[in-house]
């Protein structure tokens, strides 16, 4: 696993592991869902950037970003690391370290 994988969540929608790499030893990851923009009315891109995913537009619902157990997370199927940037500010929005 490697911080930024997207993986298949399962029910079609994607989960994006945030977590360091230099934790990977933990049974848990940190991830956010991936959801499809169409279907999820999130306008403060700053909190909620998209992403092109398979040529769909999906964006990150960092709001609902939770610690779910690393075997869930099977076979990554991209990966966001050239998105490093705006996903680091959504988080840290989230956690209010601007």
């Amino acid at each position: 696993m490697a911080k930024f994988d997207v993986y298949p969540d399962g029910e079609g929608e994607y989960l994006l592991d945030c977590q360091s790499d230099m934790l990977s030893a933990l049974n848990s990851r940190f991830v956010v869902p991936l959801r499809n923009a169409q279907a999820h009315d999130a306008s403060d891109q700053r909190l909620n950037p998209r992403f092109v995913l398979d040529g769909r537009e999906m964006v990150m619902l960092t709001h609902f970003a939770a610690a779910i157990p690393a075997k869930i997370l099977r076979h990554p199927v991209s990966s966001f690391v050239e998105h490093e940037y705006e996903i680091g500010r959504a988080l840290d929005l989230l956690i209010g370290r601007y």
